[in-house]
């Protein structure tokens, strides 16, 4: 029997060797994203050692075993987010050519760049793959406007390979989280096109909530792909990283490819690949330290704005095998062997603070408009089971509210879960026997260009929730949106809608172009 297997793997493996690669006819690429546990070591020059060979290692499965067109890695995964302070991030960091260089790091040698640049790029080459990495560059100040403390602008970078190793994007992110980079003057709009016929945006982890670049690429550009790279801290009950990819995914109708940066201790955790209104292809939330590669065959996008009801197809999934060094956890995910996989194990959540919202106690059918500075949802709620353990409020914001160091401005509306009778206890991520016949919420958002409304949904495993309804209905300057149950479910954590809205965010552009022009008459009269 064991012989069997091992002749039945065999013939999965090299029936995936033979895959053809994408080209612009096909109908499909297969994509590749990786949920990696980065190791921080004593020094910089061993931490990017031991991450640049994990990357090769999974570049190598990915573009000769799997014959993957695309692979990406996750932001702060070569440096980890221990990065020191500014005067000492020289050596964590590497100059990244221009795009318009057109250079190979592999075979080049007119440009120095670091050792970790040059190894995936001729792993890149090597296994011909696309390649999408996120890494601290230094860029050098040559001209008037760098402040005499500094030699270098330091970024937070993604940089895109292409198949013969060559830089072919190069991406600076815009909106920063507690980060020692700096910012370019103003944002930058990143696309690349690829021989298999799909042209790729790009951003980093908090951009995702802004205008900047995320919605100019895909409602300016008309950019259907997206290789995101995130080190997103999880916060329930709205902003979960799973939950927030699939939601902008299915707002946008664009695919994602979401590569997150595993540390569930500290609340990092989250990959994926989402199809927008098709729904999520396959995603992890792990709450356990551990490797995975995500492979999925993504269907190209043809016309973001032909909207097609939802369709679950993962079980026409393939199956791809295990690779070496890991070992099969249920039907699909693979882990590394020496991972540990306590079910006991947990995702450190922050949590919103529900207080501020305007709230209403679930006790059983409800019928209710709940109202917070003139935003109203109206909610329609059965429910065929209740559970004394578990509570749930119905919830409206609409105002201002900080993320970290950033004002934005935020709508929302939901059933969320709730431990207690408490506001306070609001946001708790348990498994609940309260059952829900049905859960329809309504809501008119105004200037809905100027705003990105996403579907929030929260089950216990920290990934989305299936069996919904999504629909909108525009009205001149305004959206009606309407959000339903389509069957009976439990275990609900957050059922919503999430919106940003980017009225206040106008003066941001205006923000980094002041920004350097201050640095530049500061630079300028420190020098009379």
């Amino acid at each position: 029997m064991g012989q069997m297997w091992i002749v039945v793997y065999l013939l999965v493996a090299c029936a995936h060797l033979s895959q053809q690669r994408s080209d612009p006819n096909s109908s499909t690429y297969l994509a590749a994203v990786v949920e990696y546990p980065p190791k921080y070591l004593t020094n910089s020059s061993e931490t990017l050692r031991v991450n640049s060979d994990a990357y090769v290692r999974l570049i190598n499965t990915a573009g000769r075993v799997v014959k993957a067109d695309i692979i990406v890695f996750p932001e702060d995964g070569l440096t980890t987010v221990h990065l020191p302070e500014r005067e000492e991030m020289e050596g964590w960091t590497t100059v990244i050519p221009s795009p318009s260089d057109n250079y190979i790091p592999c075979s080049g040698d007119t440009i120095q760049v670091s050792d970790t640049l040059r190894k995936i790029s001729c792993a890149a080459r090597d296994y011909e793959i696309y390649v999408v990495i996120n890494i601290a560059e230094k860029a050098p100040c040559a001209n008037v406007s760098c402040p005499r403390d500094k030699m270098f602008y330091y970024y937070n970078s993604n940089v895109v390979f292409d198949r013969t190793g060559k830089i072919i994007a190069r991406y600076r992110k815009t909106n920063l989280f507690n980060e020692p980079f700096d910012v370019t003057a103003v944002p930058e709009i990143v696309t690349f096109d690829t021989d298999f016929g799909v042209k790729f945006g790009t951003f980093i982890c908090f951009d995702i909530l802004f205008r900047e670049p995320p919605i100019i690429l895909t409602r300016d550009h008309q950019v259907t792909d997206i290789v995101y790279t995130t080190a997103w801290f999880s916060e329930a009950p709205f902003l979960t990283a799973v939950q927030t990819q699939a939601g902008w995914s299915f707002a946008e109708n664009v695919n994602l490819l979401a590569s997150g940066y595993n540390r569930p201790d500290f609340g990092n955790a989250g990959s994926g690949i989402y199809l927008g209104r098709k729904g999520v292809g396959k995603a992890i939330m792990p709450a356990a330290t551990h490797e995975e590669l995500l492979i999925y065959e993504v269907r190209k996008i043809k016309d973001r704005t032909n909207i097609e009801p939802y369709h679950d197809d993962s079980k026409n999934e393939k199956a791809w095998p295990c690779y070496q060094g890991t070992k099969r956890i249920g039907d699909d995910l693979c882990v590394r062997s020496e991972v540990d996989t306590k079910s006991d194990d947990k995702l450190f959540l922050k949590h919103d603070n529900i207080e501020v919202f305007q709230t209403l106690s679930l006790k059983g059918n409800a019928t209710e408009t709940v109202c917070q500075n003139n935003f109203c949802c109206e909610f329609k709620v059965e429910i065929t089971k209740l559970d004394s353990r578990t509570k749930y409020r119905l919830v409206v914001f609409n105002g201002i509210r900080h993320y970290s160091n950033v004002k934005a401005r935020v709508r929302a509306c939901g059933i969320i879960q709730c431990s207690n009778d408490s506001v306070s206890s609001c946001g708790s991520v348990n498994t609940s026997e309260v059952v829900f016949n049905n859960i329809e919420i309504a809501a008119t958002f105004h200037d809905y260009k100027n705003n990105l409304i996403m579907p929030s949904t929260l089950s216990p495993d920290l990934l989305p929730l299936k069996q919904w309804t999504f629909n909108e209905h525009v009205h001149d300057d305004h959206v009606h949106v309407n959000m339903y149950l389509n069957n009976s479910i439990n275990n609900v954590v957050t059922f919503g809608i999430y919106s940003r809205d980017f009225s206040n965010d106008a003066n941001r552009i205006s923000f980094y172009t002041a920004t350097y022009f201050i640095v530049l008459f500061v630079t300028l009269f420190s020098r009379l």
